[in-house]
């Protein structure tokens, strides 16, 4: 899909940082993985994980209870 947005000269953005803000928000909705949203934002799998970090953008995200079933299977191995 392609898609097209009209952005005001006064939010003083160019194209480039509001492809890569829209990957990045695409990615913590959940809508898309880190290496397709990196491909969105035009940028390196590793280039956009560092960015995320700098956003404050968890790159990982696991509830409570996944935590403890990690912590009980890793105990089981």
């Amino acid at each position: 899909m392609q898609l097209t947005l009209t952005v005001p000269d006064t939010a003083n953005i160019s194209e480039t940082d509001a492809q890569i803000l829209f990957a990045m928000k695409l990615f913590e909705a959940d809508k898309l993985s880190l290496g397709k949203a990196a491909e969105v934002a035009g940028l390196s799998y590793r280039a956009f994980y560092e960015l995320l970090g700098r956003y404050g953008i968890p790159v990982v995200t696991m509830t409570e209870d996944d935590v403890r079933w990690e912590i009980e299977h890793a105990r089981q191995a």
